[in-house]
């Protein structure tokens, strides 16, 4: 922490008051370098063993079968490191390989997908409902059959169902946009397959999930989901989209500690039932309660900082907007007590901005297409008077004024550029400006405030 002392104060009634400016932490951007949040995209590492026991077509009893797996389709933290800033870390449990059940013929494994809803008609009509799901729609046609089969598969928590694909490696991509789809799938751990050959060439595939829970389980946890998200949501009806994107972006933060200590730290059960989770629950939280309150909000992969990472893109007004939930919650940055102490609880700066910003800090997956956001009037800032072109001394005062008329203790504000963004440091921190505004007297008799800077998206922020 570095302390700044005011010159000879401007105003007599404060003349031999002396002045301290903290800057928190050598600013937002510079914390965010040392950290992580390993954990998002679900990939898949596949084994084939040969020459395994395997299906007996009725017809032709040379058909093998040999089995692969997802790896827990290791949802992405399992491929990190340690680092010194406390990247996610989870060891990987060593691949299985299950073996195919060698009593089933074909015509079992067909009537088998009829028993669980995947008949013809069926994969038309699961067609239908998963129409305008974002990752479905980015598959082609044969994809998206393989998405409806997994998709049933996985919710009625299968095992050992025939797919119509041959060919294992779609599903790498299929099972990603499945669970981007659907944060609801709070119980995977990822999926195992098997082949059966016949003289090397690929005939059938079963494809089974990997389940955390029994269904028993799954159910009460899904109650218990049910209850803590109604209970979130209670007082938003009414509200606009952006408000509604914004308390809960509020909620989550304020509810949940950024931690790699809950077992479900991929997942919604992290954010709702643990109160502790790292990027991927955040993200998928925030998606969960937006599509819950019909608003549009999808996953978005990719990395931050030089490791995986996971936010959300949501559609508030009919435009589009990045919001990144974990970069909101100050427990992502810093542990310590010291650091947080009188700090902001909530970092906006992330919360409803452009591509072009959350460039600057974030890679996103090229796998897949994402919308690309420009617009800004849903912007947290703009949207609640805190955009500023450069040092609008006016504007400035009624900010604070405002915000001390309403007992808060912490203001926040965005620059329009870098150029307005140094014109407000130079003014308010390298001038000291900001205690014609803002500031308490301490028992030692300084007069202080505390501050922290992201130079990156053009945000300040000041509390008491």
């Amino acid at each position: 922490m570095r302390y700044f002392k005011k010159r000879k104060a401007e105003t007599k009634d404060k003349r031999k008051v002396k002045r301290t400016l903290y800057f928190w932490m050598a600013l937002l951007p510079c914390l965010l370098c040392l950290t992580g949040c390993g954990g998002i995209t679900d990939l898949l590492k596949t084994e084939q063993e040969s020459d395994m026991s395997g299906l007996k077509e009725e017809e032709d009893a040379e058909v093998q079968g040999a089995s692969g797996e997802g790896a827990r389709a290791v949802s992405g933290d399992a491929l990190s490191e340690e680092t010194e800033g406390g990247q996610e870390y989870r060891d990987i449990e060593e691949n299985r390989v299950e073996e195919g059940s060698g009593s089933l013929t074909k015509s079992d494994l067909e009537k088998r997908r009829e028993e669980i809803g995947l008949s013809q008609a069926d994969v038309i009509g699961l067609q239908e409902s998963q129409a305008g799901n974002y990752y479905y729609e980015q598959l082609g046609s044969n994809e998206k059959i393989l998405y409806v089969e997994c998709y049933q598969i996985l919710m009625m928590q299968e095992e050992d169902i025939l797919l119509t694909a041959t060919d294992a490696e779609q599903l790498t991509k299929v099972y990603q946009c499945v669970i981007n789809d659907h944060p609801e799938l709070f119980y995977l751990n990822g999926y195992t397959y098997t082949q059966y050959t016949r003289r090397e060439e690929v005939q059938y595939i079963t494809f089974s999930g990997r389940y955390l829970y029994d269904a028993e389980e799954v159910a009460r946890r899904q109650d218990a989901i049910d209850a803590e998200v109604e209970s979130k949501v209670s007082g938003l009806e009414g509200s606009d989209e952006y408000e509604i994107v914004k308390r809960i972006y509020e909620d989550l933060i304020l509810s949940t500690d950024y931690s790699m200590d809950s077992p479900d730290n991929q997942n919604i059960c992290s954010v709702f039932l643990d109160k502790k989770s790292v990027c991927n629950g955040y993200a998928k939280a925030f998606q969960y309660m937006l599509n819950y309150m019909g608003i549009p909000c999808i996953i978005v992969n990719g990395s931050a900082n030089g490791g995986a990472h996971a936010w959300n893109i949501a559609q508030i007004d009919g435009a589009y907007y990045h919001i990144d939930t974990t970069w909101g919650d100050p427990s992502y940055y810093s542990s310590a007590a010291e650091e947080k102490e009188g700090a902001p609880d909530i970092d906006y700066s992330y919360l409803c901005v452009t591509t072009a910003e959350i460039s600057k800090n974030h890679g996103i997956d090229t796998a897949f297409a994402v919308p690309d956001c420009t617009a800004v009037s849903a912007n947290y800032f703009v949207r609640e008077g805190l955009y500023l072109y450069g040092y609008e001394e006016e504007k400035i005062a009624e900010i604070f004024e405002g915000a001390k008329a309403q007992g808060m203790s912490a203001v926040a504000l965005k620059a329009s550029g870098s150029q307005a963004y140094r014109e407000l440091y130079d003014n308010l921190i390298g001038a000291q400006k900001i205690f014609d505004y803002f500031g308490t007297y301490q028992a030692d008799g300084e007069y202080k405030i505390a501050y922290s800077g992201n130079e990156e998206l053009y945000t300040l922020s000041f509390w008491e």
